[in-house]
């Protein structure tokens, strides 16, 4: 007669046990197979599920555009034929310099002098003007809103520079209808046949001599 083996861990039963000594589980007396506890139970095989299938994407791709399709390169021939030509074109060279060594100054006073190198313009500019040996232009003044010594003027090479001295009422430089004030006793900055230059109340035109 084979031997009775225990329902829950399949472990061979002693004769009239009531219990299983392996698993120490009550040993059933009927002939039906209990459900096997969870503990003791064998883990069923994983099935592999399919896996599902990618979903199609729902956006649509748009087309790129191809050059020479975007709306800023889409221009009328003529400007782009204009576009081409500045860029192949090369680069105009600026005018020429007009060439002196002297300029003349005209005084809304109605006074000329013609400067040539390097002056002193004020109200009394003899002394300073000896010590730096240039030329001194006196500007007569019934206001007195010309300083005494007012503002430096250089003539060079076709280039001339004005500069404030540190005079009281301050000096500027009048180009196209734009006055540019001048840093007082600062940077001299270069002045231009046509230019106005202010000195107080007083104004004096440049054109070459």
């Amino acid at each position: 007669m084979a031997s009775a083996r225990c329902a829950y861990c399949d472990a061979t039963l002693q004769p009239n046990s009531m219990y299983c000594l392996e698993c120490g589980q009550l040993i059933p007396q009927q002939s039906v197979r209990p459900p096997v506890p969870a503990q003791f139970a064998k883990p069923a095989a994983a099935t592999d599920a399919p896996k599902a299938a990618p979903k199609a994407s729902s956006s649509r791709i748009e087309p790129v555009p191809l050059p020479g399709t975007l709306p800023w390169q889409q221009r009328s021939g003529s400007n782009a034929e204009g576009l081409r030509r500045q860029v192949a074109a090369p680069a105009a060279e600026p005018a020429p310099r007009a060439r002196f060594e002297r300029v003349e100054l005209l005084f809304s006073t109605g006074q000329r002098v013609t400067v040539a190198g390097s002056a002193v313009i004020g109200r009394k500019p003899a002394d300073t003007a000896l010590a730096m040996g240039v030329q001194a232009i006196e500007v007569a003044d019934d206001t007195r809103s010309v300083s005494r010594v007012h503002l430096f003027l250089d003539v060079a090479d076709s280039v001339i520079m004005v500069g404030d001295a540190g005079s009281s009422n301050g000096s500027g430089l009048e180009r196209d209808g734009s006055v540019t004030p001048l840093e007082s006793a600062g940077t001299r900055v270069e002045a231009r046949p046509g230019d106005t230059v202010w000195v107080g109340d007083i104004s004096f035109a440049i054109q070459p001599a």
